[in-house]
């Protein structure tokens, strides 16, 4: 529970962060899509939620459309209440951590899709608490200054949607900056990285821009992913049918927070559809796993 003076303090840093130059542009609302209104529909017939593999076996998609699904679901939030939560399911047997989504309603005001309001800005100050939401330092303890950040760069084909916001401390922004800056890809390059169907793609086309022997933050890696399960997704690169070395590097922040880097030692060229034939990998490995392959 924040005291009164640390409530009124980031209510004041929240006002500050926003501009007060900043105007408004008036852009027209957008409609959900035909698939958007499916997955609602989805929603509503499991009212205690439901994860999003349900949700894609529900609408009866292959599991390379899952990453299309994620970002479809992450849609929802500009004309729908979507609440989110962790549960314990049993999964093959076993005891698995996973989100449910549940639908609440339907907005009756859509979000702003011009440049980021100074409501919204507030709102990203507000209810990052106080804490950096990268290195996890706070204002109360550290001294630090919240900046509002794009997750995903602009110029990477990032949005003003409010899941690609995020409160970051000053240092953290600044090193983010440096990063990029860094980074041995242009624009053009990284839209089309992003833009690509295959998680693994753009999961190893980011480590091969960063660069062999350097570290890639977990969060990029994260927002590239653009999947729950990314983690997962980078670990099949090192399957034998792809064939990668990917080192973890695993470290505390300045505040004692967990957080992962991850090196690429070397790579293969990709083949043909790297997707499709890490699953057929997994199938044949689980067919040898039940002694049904000679």
């Amino acid at each position: 529970m924040l005291h009164r003076s640390s409530r009124s303090r980031l209510l004041r840093h929240a006002h500050l962060a926003a501009s007060a130059s900043e105007r408004r542009r008036n852009v027209a609302a957008s409609k959900p899509g035909k698939i958007h209104e499916r997955i609602v529909t989805v929603m509503q017939r499991f009212p205690e939620g439901i994860t999003g593999g349900q949700i894609r076996q529900e609408l009866g998609l292959r599991p390379e459309d899952q990453t299309h699904l994620d970002r479809r679901k992450r849609d929802l939030k500009k004309w729908f209440v979507i609440e989110t939560r962790s549960a314990t399911q049993l999964v093959d047997g076993k005891a698995r951590k996973v989100t449910l989504y549940k639908y609440v309603a339907r907005k009756v005001h859509v979000d702003d899709q011009g440049q980021v309001s100074q409501r919204l800005r507030a709102q990203v100050i507000y209810t990052a608490h106080g804490r950096c939401q990268m290195c996890g330092q706070t204002v109360e303890k550290d001294g630090i200054t919240l900046v509002v950040d794009h997750k995903k760069p602009r110029d990477w084909g990032g949005t003003n949607d409010r899941d690609n916001l995020w409160a970051i401390c000053e240092p953290c922004n600044a090193g983010k900056k440096a990063f990029f800056s860094s980074v041995n890809a242009d624009s053009a390059m990284m839209k089309k990285v992003m833009a690509n169907k295959s998680v693994h793609v753009r999961i190893g086309e980011l480590l091969k821009a960063v660069g062999v022997g350097n570290r890639t933050p977990s969060y990029l890696l994260e927002i590239v992913a653009d999947q729950d399960d990314w983690q997962k997704r980078l670990r099949e690169l090192r399957y034998p049918v792809i064939g990668w070395e990917i080192e973890t590097k695993t470290y505390k922040s300045a505040s004692g927070k967990k957080q992962a880097d991850y090196i690429l030692r070397s790579s293969r060229k990709w083949p043909d559809n790297p997707t499709g034939i890490i699953r057929d990998f997994e199938k044949e490995r689980e067919r040898r796993n039940k002694g049904e392959v000679d």
